[in-house]
């Protein structure tokens, strides 16, 4: 019994050990709190010089990380620069919306599918650059996993931070939804329309008729049904935890540009996010969209953090469009998800800030990291 229950405690401690040497640092665990910007430094034809006095104006300021949505060859260049002045630099990689790439084109079974049978190849919701893969389509995940593989080689990257890890808008934000028309009248979406309904592609509809006996789009409630939208969801999670994988694998940590916050993002886009392994969540928290004030930002921020791991950390996303010359709401943003739980905050974009959004930043740089 001795040697029986020795064996149990010699086995639990390898688990632990290697479940132990499985977790990644996402980096955010020096400071208190981080400020970081999507976009990249090298704007139009920037030398190195010019590039180098950009990072030193974010630097000074306080910005720790960035975000460039950019090619390996130009992160391979970046990540050096930045170093130079303490800027991490986090390889942004779009996701599912990719089906205008030339290899996506050559694979139409790859597209995403909505309730009426139009995939995102040949048709084009909202704009004309939607062109959703589909996370049931097997080509399409071994594409996308590729693509991860090739940031998470990159040598000194921070983090591979996905984006558009969803499906089409089910749901445009209200403001949004007076910027477009559906069939030549305005964009009314006060119940789903099946032309943004999408999850439809075969392979779904095969593998949820298997589980449940039931083709989806014989659903009497198929737009409403909670197994027909958790199915689908969990297609975007699976696919999510496996590139997690991917990268942890190579020592490299992961995050993401999510929707504000969990309810919203399972209503909106059909992304259940806080049931991803990731490493950081980055929810975009853009208060205009949801005609909201800045007093939402705040809001956003709690709804994420309540429900986070212990292992993982949120850095709310703001637009800086969305505020203008108000420099006190930009301020009060920032305070407002320092006051909710969030990790840091993080500004879209790098290139939208000037001199007035800098010493903001550095001054509560001083204010919560003591610099």
């Amino acid at each position: 019994m001795k040697n029986c229950t020795s064996l149990i405690l010699t086995l639990f401690l390898f688990i632990f050990t290697a479940a132990k040497a499985q977790k990644v640092d996402n980096g955010f665990s020096d400071q208190a709190f981080y400020f970081t910007a999507w976009g990249d430094v090298k704007q139009g034809n920037a030398n190195e010089a010019e590039q180098r006095k950009r990072l030193k104006r974010l630097a000074d300021a306080g910005i720790t990380d960035l975000l460039p949505n950019a090619s390996t060859e130009r992160l391979k260049e970046l990540i050096p620069l930045a170093k130079d002045y303490g800027i991490r630099v986090h390889a942004w990689l779009w996701m599912m919306n990719i089906g205008g790439l030339e290899e996506a084109q050559k694979h139409p079974e790859w597209y995403s599918v909505n309730a009426l049978g139009q995939n995102c190849r040949d048709y084009d919701p909202y704009v004309s650059y939607y062109n959703f893969l589909s996370p049931f389509s097997e080509g399409a995940r071994e594409f996308i996993k590729s693509r991860v593989k090739e940031k998470a080689e990159i040598p000194g990257i921070a983090s591979v931070h996905f984006d558009y890890i969803r499906f089409v808008d089910v749901i445009l934000g209200a403001d949004l939804q007076k910027k477009y028309k559906h069939e030549g009248g305005p964009l009314v979406q006060d119940r789903i329309l099946d032309a943004y309904d999408f999850g439809y592609h075969p392979n779904a509809r095969k593998q949820y008729k298997e589980i449940f006996g039931v083709d989806p789009m014989d659903l009497e409630d198929r737009a409403e049904n909670p197994a027909w939208q958790q199915f689908r969801m969990n297609a975007i999670t699976s696919l999510v935890n496996e590139s997690v994988e991917i990268c942890h694998k190579k020592g490299v940590a992961t995050s993401a540009a999510v929707f504000p916050f969990p309810q919203l993002a399972r209503e909106y886009v059909r992304q259940d996010w806080i049931h991803w392994n990731l490493d950081t969540f980055f929810p975009m928290a853009y208060k205009k969209d949801h005609q909201g004030n800045v007093g939402w930002v705040g809001f956003a921020t709690q709804e994420g953090v309540r429900d986070l791991d212990d292992h993982q950390d949120l850095i709310t996303g703001i637009l800086n469009g969305h505020y203008g010359k108000n420099y006190d709401d930009f301020e009060q943003a920032i305070i407002n998800a320092h006051d909710k739980g969030a990790k840091g905050i993080s500004f879209f974009t790098a290139g939208s800030l000037d001199d007035k959004h800098l010493a903001i930043i550095k001054k509560y740089n001083g204010k919560y990291n003591g610099q």
